[in-house]
């Protein structure tokens, strides 16, 4: 479903000029044409299922462009091809379509699951062929579509095609098609390269990072000040978001030194992509092992048991713990982060802030003193990618890879200011047998302690009285609800 408010959101968020949208029917389908260039593109017809213009550039001779959907159900196959061989006749230029077509040409271009009925695949084919029309070649994953990755009952099949006429070849010599793999979505998205560009052998367009050596190059602050001024009538978050968007399309790759390293190792990923030990069906262990600690086991304590527990902050304290947030601190939070920290969601690392503080320091710093102060957080303030890290060499089990939270800077920062102020009480509110996470106190301690017990056991042989010592495996408190 495409809604009005998306496409257009869409639109700004990409840079395009142009929108043309056909309205879905309650929550199914809906289509959208977006154009960068006006004058491009002109609408020569539209349905539930297709969208048809014309297309103008320079250098080539004008052609005909079709976006198509085909129907889901299979009862409605004939329908999707009646509406291919209609539109076949509506013009005489040069004609791609393109699109999710819900239709297959050969048994190959589906793995998994039942054979495709033969009697589809032949309709198709006459129709294609009726209607002059050929599939281009795609470079990358051959599939396009999946459901149930990773388990017994994977599928994928190849939906979503080009398909081009004689005559549309003959003008646009060199396109190309790149299967450019998505991580939001069971559809890969399509790339109909026009010109010859340099081959991609991608898994479609990483999420955004902020490179590091961006800021030796001096068009960086250029594109930072300018996008930050362009997005001042909106949120933070969102201005963040714009901001890491023109820095992508400015920066691309041009800074990587290791992009024949990363082209090999993309073709590998996409060699192994379609693999899977159907025994394993590792998502659904690692799901269901977290699943499992972050449950509540709905336990209930006696109200007795918090009757002993005695108040350890002072009202004196507790005054200084709630005093409104100021500018400063976010200042001092932020610059005691390491530079180079691994970014969360949005992408952006502690020195993109720190290096241009000047331009950003302003806006971040009442975004964050507001948050803080009003105690009210946006829904996604604290989206976090979480990374599974092995603990050792040849990991068994889920219990064997290290999570690690990574979260975006601006959390970071508000959680930074207020650990700032619990920080000097922890001395005397902590108990002295906790021997980590205070200054001062290391949990090597425990170790040498330990260690001193076991060598004296070793050595003690004589008297009446025995001693021994118990090593038990104990999961730690804060892996667990209660």
């Amino acid at each position: 479903m495409v809604g009005q408010d998306h496409a257009e959101r869409l639109r700004v968020k990409l840079g395009f000029d142009g929108v043309f949208k056909v309205d879905s029917i309650g929550t199914k389908g809906g289509l959208a044409l977006l154009w960068r260039t006006n004058g491009t593109a002109s609408l020569l017809g539209y349905s539930r299922n297709h969208v048809d213009v014309e297309v103008t550039m320079r250098g080539f001779n004008r052609w005909r462009m079709t976006g198509f959907y085909g129907f889901a159900q299979r009862g409605r196959r004939n329908d999707a091809w009646e509406l291919i061989k209609s539109l076949s006749h509506r013009s005489e230029l040069p004609w791609v379509v393109i699109g999710d077509f819900n239709d297959l040409l050969y048994q190959y271009e589906k793995r998994g699951g039942n054979p495709h009925p033969k009697a589809l695949l032949r309709g198709f084919g006459d129709t294609i062929d009726e209607c002059g029309l050929a599939q281009l070649p795609m470079q990358g994953y051959p599939f396009t579509w999946e459901r149930g990755e990773g388990t017994v009952d994977w599928i994928e099949e190849k939906l979503d095609k080009v398909l081009v006429t004689q005559e549309w070849r003959d003008v646009v010599r060199e396109a190309t098609v790149l299967n450019i793999l998505t991580r939001r979505s069971d559809h890969s998205a399509l790339f109909l390269g026009i010109l010859n560009l340099r081959e991609r052998t991608g898994g479609g367009r990483r999420g955004f990072r902020f490179e590091m050596a961006w800021l030796h190059d001096e068009g960086c602050r250029g594109v930072v000040e300018t996008t930050w001024t362009e997005g001042r009538d909106r949120g933070l978050q969102a201005r963040i978001e714009l901001c890491g968007n023109k820095l992508l399309r400015w920066g691309g790759d041009r800074f990587h030194k290791f992009e024949e390293q990363i082209k090999c190792l993309r073709k590998e990923q996409l060699r192994l992509r379609g693999h899977t030990d159907q025994g394993d069906a590792m998502r659904t262990v690692i799901l269901d092992y977290y699943r499992d600690i972050f449950s509540s086991n709905q336990a209930e304590m006696d109200g007795s048991f918090y009757a002993n527990i005695l108040p350890r902050v002072s009202h004196t304290q507790n005054d200084a713990l709630l005093r409104p947030f100021e500018k400063a601190e976010v200042k001092t939070a932020l610059f005691a982060m390491f530079p180079d920290k691994a970014p969360g969601p949005d992408g952006m690392n502690p020195r993109f802030y720190q290096h241009f503080w000047d331009v950003v320091g302003e806006d971040v710093s009442d975004f964050i003193v507001d948050c803080l102060n009003t105690r009210s957080l946006p829904a996604s303030l604290n989206a976090t990618d979480i990374v599974l890290i092995p603990k050792k060499k040849n990991p068994e089990r889920v219990s064997d890879l290290r999570p690690i939270a990574l979260s975006n800077v601006v959390y970071r920062v508000m959680a930074k200011m207020i650990t700032t102020r619990m920080k000097p009480l922890m001395d005397e509110i902590i108990s002295n047998t906790q021997s980590a996470f205070i200054p001062d106190r290391l949990i090597t301690d425990n170790i040498l302690i330990a260690a001193e017990v076991r060598h004296y056991l070793n050595r003690k042989q004589c008297g009446m009285v025995g001693w021994g010592a118990l090593k038990l495996d104990m999961a730690k408190a804060y892996d667990r609800m209660e």
